[in-house]
């Protein structure tokens, strides 16, 4: 007698994540896995996910697991996991997989952009264009050299890695804070990128050795996940030990950096500029103090999205998936309790 048939691997996908699955999608996950059924659903239909053996979501994490009993792996579309932290599927041995290795080189070209924007001081003479008007004191806004000048990368995984590979090509010297190897062999959508071997850095601390680490900066480039440990881990006195001019590109997530500090120093002027990617609330109330504060580039977390992010996204799913279908370990798994 035949043994029955396996029964088919249903994937359920947020399409509140604004990207809708191409027919080439579905023959591509067919072909990893044959017979798999695709159910699109969004955030209004969780009480039709009792039959989900993997989820597909970004920030959008059902908060009660008992409306997926069958959950057996959650696939995210961000680089980090913090969104499971507290979430209870922390407590079970179900995978979380995220997208890690895809943003490094947008993610780092929108901090060189960012920084070059700063230095050259053209978003003041972007309001002056839209004034029509010549600035009377040209000399004031002329643009600062980076060759030289030390850039710190809070965090150095594959994202910190390529901010500090393109940093370095402008003739920037590179210290890094991180508690992991210096090597990095994780999932990169973009081979022969980074520093897998961890030789850019001129000098390598760990998390105790932070305040160390800024007073050598110049530029202060926050890549890191937020975590119990790295949330307002960046205050007043942090900011402080930046070198006279420093400059703050934060990336990862909001918190780590105290909003309220980063304004003050700004008005101060102790910082010379700081762009800001994500926040602690998103999105910022329209009366959010920093919407007003000077020499600061606002952007809505939005430094990770660039064209051709979701097919490099369905390349690393459906790699996954032949992974889940065959038994095999995920790529990037992460470590659900600290968030990456």
């Amino acid at each position: 007698m035949p043994l029955p048939a396996a029964a088919p691997t249903r994937i359920f996908f947020n399409s509140d994540i604004s990207y809708r699955l191409t027919a080439e999608d579905r023959a591509g996950l067919d072909a990893v896995c044959p017979g798999v059924q695709i159910t699109e659903f969004n955030d209004g239909d969780s009480a039709g996910l009792r039959n989900a053996d993997v989820l597909v979501t970004d920030l959008r994490v059902p908060s009660e697991l008992s409306a997926c009993p069958s959950l057996k792996w959650l696939q995210l579309v961000s680089a980090g996991a913090n969104q499971v932290t507290r979430h209870p599927i922390a407590e079970t041995p179900i995978p979380v997989t995220t997208a890690s290795g895809l943003h490094g080189v947008p993610i780092a070209q929108f901090v060189t952009g960012n920084l070059l924007m700063l230095i050259h001081h053209l978003p003041e003479l972007a309001v002056a264009q839209g004034e029509r008007r010549w600035p009377a004191d040209r000399w004031s806004l002329r643009g600062t050299l980076l060759r030289g000048q030390t850039a710190g990368v809070l965090g150095y995984g594959s994202i910190g890695r390529e901010c500090a590979r393109q940093l370095h090509a402008l003739g920037m010297r590179i210290v890094a804070l991180d508690p992991g190897p210096r090597r990095d062999d994780g999932y990169t959508a973009w081979p022969g990128t980074g520093d897998a071997e961890g030789r850019l850095p001129e000098a390598w601390f760990q998390p105790a050795q932070l305040r160390e680490m800024l007073a050598c900066c110049d530029v202060l480039v926050v890549a890191a996940p937020l975590t119990p440990r790295t949330e307002g881990m960046i205050g007043p006195e942090e900011l402080a030990l930046l070198r006279p001019g420093a400059h703050v590109i934060i990336i990862s997530r909001g918190g780590i950096v105290q909003e309220r500090a980063l304004s003050d120093a700004l008005k101060a002027g102790t910082l010379a500029g700081a762009a800001v990617d994500c926040y602690v609330e998103e999105p910022p109330a329209p009366d959010h103090f920093l919407y007003g504060t000077p020499r600061l580039i606002m952007t809505p977390h939005l430094a990770g999205a660039f064209e051709g992010f979701w097919p490099a996204m369905m390349t690393l799913f459906k790699e996954n998936l032949r992974r889940f279908h065959r038994g095999e370990p995920l790529l990037n798994q992460a470590n659900k309790r600290l968030g990456y």
